[in-house]
């Protein structure tokens, strides 16, 4: 398969971006080093000198191809521009993941993936660039979250398009005669379970980097403050308040924070401490971490899964407990009220019911603070969302309408 060299530079620029070695700018000091950035350097170290006569190709011929699960806001990007810059390799990024994902721009991105060589990547005016200078490229595929803000699958995955099209071709691409190195990254670590028969057919390794811990976390703050002694906050209440937070986000909140607090009141020797700020940030929702964003769709349909379930069995109880109550209105209401659910999990449920059912249940709560009649889809509903009966009408409309803000904002940050 080969593409008309009219067409070469212009199909590779639709689907990826290089980077030159000499043009990547990344700072070593501003990379958090973790015990997993050890392993995806080494393996590049292998690639790179060459392993033909190793003792481990007895037993695995290498492909030249990486397959790295990661939570989002790390910085393991930079860092993998950073070991391109430092071993001279170019660059290059695919670009537009969400469009390759239809059939014939796939095919398309494939078909510059076999083709690719050193002199397709060089740019016409780099007078200095002498081809026998890189003796390899490092190809980065920064796969794209493929669900959609209410936890549902978008699409067949890239990485599944993928494995699907080299597992069924005979013609598989020597990545390691190409001179190019391949690093997939990848977000959803569910979805590298449902390939793990497949996955080693396509990637030499698997690497899994988890994300930060309570230390680590520490470790980043106290970077933060080493770096910049004019600010002040409390270690502890801000390690509290990002579990499950990664580096970048940590970063951007402190930074933002410094903004907001110079903003309020102009930063000195006397007013410096940011803590409330950086507190209030996190819980005003005005500061949404890339982990939250990612997790939140599947957290929301295992929650409410649960509730559901979990409502089911007390609505039974409640119906054991007293059979003829059933029948009043006012009693079923008391009784759901009874059941308790924790905030966090009635926020998860009211942002799953702005999401699908947001203008409907609207007028079914002013219905009910009107205390009239509901239509029997309205009946029908509501019975999916029994939790709002938790509050009175004024207290469910005002979640309801906070919750839509957070659904808005989800959706705007998905690019929706």
């Amino acid at each position: 398969m080969s593409m008309p060299e009219i067409n070469k530079d212009l199909e590779f620029s639709m689907y990826f971006k290089k980077v030159a070695p000499k043009d990547i700018d990344i700072n070593k000091e501003d990379i958090f080093y973790r015990d997993k950035y050890n392993e995806i350097i080494n393996y590049i170290k292998v690639i790179l000198t060459g392993s033909e006569n190793l003792e481990f190709t007895n037993y695995l011929k290498p492909k030249g191809t990486l397959l790295i699960n990661v939570q989002p806001g790390t910085d393991i990007i930079d860092f993998l521009k950073l070991i391109s810059s430092n071993y001279y390799l170019d660059f290059i990024e695919l670009i537009n993941t969400d469009v390759i994902t239809q059939d014939d721009n796939f095919k398309n991105f494939v078909s510059i993936l076999e083709n690719i060589e050193k002199h397709d990547v060089i740019e016409a005016n780099d007078k200095e660039f002498n081809k026998n200078d890189v003796k390899k490229q490092l190809i980065l595929i920064n796969q794209p979250y493929n669900y959609d803000v209410n936890g549902s699958l978008k699409s067949q995955s890239l990485m599944q398009r993928f494995i699907n099209h080299f597992k069924n071709n005979t013609n598989k691409i020597n990545f390691i005669e190409k001179d190019f190195i391949l690093i997939w990254l990848n977000y959803d670590y569910k979805e590298i379970s449902r390939f793990s028969s497949d996955i080693f057919d396509m990637f030499d390794l698997f690497i899994k980097i988890p994300v930060l811990n309570r230390f680590e976390r520490e470790t980043v703050l106290r970077n933060f403050l080493e770096k910049n002694t004019k600010i002040v906050f409390d270690i502890n209440a801000v390690i509290n308040s990002t579990e499950n937070w990664e580096v970048k986000d940590i970063n951007q909140l402190l930074k933002i924070a410094i903004f907001k607090h110079h903003l309020n009141s102009d930063l000195n020797p006397v007013s410096n401490e940011i803590t409330d700020t950086i507190v209030d940030l996190i819980e005003t929702g005005e500061f949404i971490p890339s982990t939250v964003i990612n997790n939140r769709v599947t957290m929301i349909k295992d929650k409410t899964k649960d509730m559901v379930q979990d409502t089911t069995v007390q609505s039974t109880e409640v119906k054991e407990k007293d059979v003829k109550n059933l029948l009043d209105k006012d009693a079923i209401i008391n009784g759901i009220r009874e059941m308790g659910v924790s905030e966090f999990m009635l926020n998860q449920l009211y942002e799953n019911a702005a999401s699908k059912n947001y203008n409907e249940l609207l007028i079914i709560i002013d219905k009910l603070q009107k205390n009239e009649v509901l239509e029997d889809n309205e009946r029908k509903i509501l019975a999916r969302y029994p939790f709002i009966l938790n509050d009175s009408p004024n207290i469910a409309n005002l979640n309801l309408e906070k919750a839509k803000k957070r659904v808005d904002l989800l959706k705007k940050a998905f690019g929706k």
